[in-house]
């Protein structure tokens, strides 16, 4: 597990470089929480293929085209039983981030609702998106269809309602993947971590520092373990 230290934003340095990671400048992204929609009763067969089978090749469509950076479901812990996944989109405009989530089948169905923060980071998300997508396509150069979860495992996130509380507390922790903040004031922390049980004994010694603070269990590709050491062209 790699050494990587969240610090207070513009203040403090890890591994020699800005909290946000690598020394690279703060970038806006929309961090798009995906909650479960109005739709009430369950899907027949048909449904569920037709709406779930269209969010996934929309997605596609949107993660080649450069505009989906990241995406994943949440894990059976998780602070709320309303959140359903995560999209990350490469845009800090509203109107073009809602543009995009909602051209999903999902929401267009009712089966999804989304709330939209802006997502302030250095990590180098676009490189991320590459690496994942050769790794893909890789797979798919080899004859086969990747099966569905292939290449994931679990996270943990962390939301923090101060964030430069969060993050001086975070300092010199090891196991972050990614630290941000979501609309200037929220810090949001990838962990790698597999589980809650996992999270919440790593930041015991921690949390009476951290403030008000939730931990969601999330699935994503592996290769988000090396999002620390990547950088954006």
């Amino acid at each position: 597990m790699k050494r990587v230290a969240i610090l207070v934003l513009f203040v403090f340095l890890f591994a020699g470089c800005s909290v946000f990671g690598g020394g690279a400048a703060v970038r806006d992204y929309t961090f798009v929480f995906i909650k479960t929609g109005a739709r009430q009763g369950p899907l027949t067969k048909e449904e569920n293929e037709r709406i779930f089978g269209g969010h996934f090749a929309n997605m596609e469509k949107l993660w080649r085209e450069g505009r989906l950076l990241m995406a994943g479901p949440y894990g059976k812990e998780r602070s709320d039983k309303a959140l359903r996944g995560v999209f990350v989109f490469d845009t800090a405009d509203r109107a073009t981030a809602k543009a995009w989530a909602e051209s999903d089948p999902g929401f267009q169905a009712s089966v999804f609702r989304f709330d939209f923060a802006t997502l302030s980071t250095s990590a180098a998300l676009r490189a991320q998106r590459i690496a994942d997508l050769a790794a893909h396509d890789a797979i798919v150069a080899s004859g086969r269809k990747p099966a569905p979860g292939e290449g994931g495992r679990g996270y943990v996130w962390l939301v923090a309602e101060d964030a430069a509380r969060a993050e001086a507390a975070l300092a010199g922790v090891e196991g972050i993947l990614l630290s941000a903040r979501l609309d200037g004031s929220r810090a949001l922390v990838l962990l790698d971590c597999d589980s809650l049980v996992a999270a919440t004994a790593k930041l015991a010694p921690l949390a009476d520092r951290i403030g008000p603070y939730v931990l969601d269990e999330w699935f994503a590709t592996r290769l988000l373990a090396d999002l620390p050491k990547r950088r954006d062209g």
